[in-house]
């Protein structure tokens, strides 16, 4: 058993790849530098495209945190396995390899390392595993939704980007828990619009009216009327628009518990068999 000195494992850190590529893992190397390199490459375009579109400030420190992650756990990685002294020579055949994993020598396979980084561009995880349909759906929707934000200057549209990007992030990981057995229907996020088509359409009519209010009906306005009063016309219209929402939940709440009623006890007939023992029992 051949132990590497964990001090230059330390030095050859900075560049996640070198450290494993010193203790002989060329394969694994490969994949932490390649991972490293594609996530710095997707970052810096995802940074300038949210810049352009004012959401830098969302984007920038989540792939600043994912870049770190990648150089943490390349580094963890290499310093057990300079501790242990495991030389990828002597593990003999490529199942044992493969199963790297679940003996504890590696703490990701190359598969989730390289899904994992794909998935911070929403989409390409997923193709990357086959969903190609599920990926182009994920990818359209977080490009279509960041462009239509700058282009109907319809800010309300950007918090849907950072739950997009989660989602597609942590749906990869739940996807690659089995790696033997791709659960193909556990992320169904577009089927459930499918399903319910009478939820996008009230949500794609909430966004026309927000479309004409925010470019048409308020320039207009504001060629008659102040600008304080403007935002009090505009706040007063969100606050009756969340007032209705929630009279609308209620009344649908209420008509739900009228379906069900309670269960009532059972009637016992007067003259059934029981009760005339109970009242003979009461005279005695």
């Amino acid at each position: 058993m051949n132990r590497k000195s964990k001090f230059l494992v330390l030095l050859l850190s900075p560049l996640p790849g070198l450290s494993h590529l010193y203790l002989g893992w060329n394969r694994r190397a490969m994949v932490f530098f390649a991972v490293f390199l594609g996530l710095c490459f997707s970052g810096i375009t995802i940074v300038n495209m949210s810049h352009h579109y004012s959401l830098s400030s969302t984007f920038g420190p989540l792939m600043f945190f994912v870049i770190a992650l990648v150089w943490f756990l390349a580094l963890a990685e290499a310093m057990g396995l300079a501790g242990q002294g495991t030389d990828p020579d002597s593990l003999g055949t490529p199942d044992s390899y493969q199963s790297l994993e679940e003996r504890g020598l590696l703490l990701l396979s190359d598969r989730k390392i390289i899904a994992l980084a794909l998935a911070t561009i929403p989409g390409a995880g997923h193709m990357f595993l086959g969903l190609i349909k599920q990926g182009a759906q994920l990818m359209a929707g977080f490009f279509l939704i960041l462009v239509l934000a700058d282009w109907l200057n319809v800010s309300v549209l950007s918090f849907l980007l950072p739950v997009l990007w989660f989602y597609s992030v942590f749906d990869i990981y739940h996807l690659l828990e089995d790696e033997r057995e791709l659960h193909l229907d556990s992320s169904s996020l577009f089927d459930w619009f499918s399903n319910h088509p009478g939820a996008v359409g009230w949500g794609l009519i909430a966004l026309g009216v927000i479309v004409l209010l925010q470019r048409i009906a308020t320039p207009l306005l504001g060629m008659f009327i102040g600008p304080s009063l403007q935002a009090y016309l505009g706040t007063s219209l969100v606050a009756l628009i969340l007032i209705a929402g929630g009279i609308k939940l209620l009344m649908g709440s209420k008509v739900e518990e009228n379906e069900f009623p309670p269960a009532r006890e059972p009637q016992r007939d007067e003259n059934s068999p029981d009760e005339g023992l109970d009242t003979k029992e009461v005279e005695q």
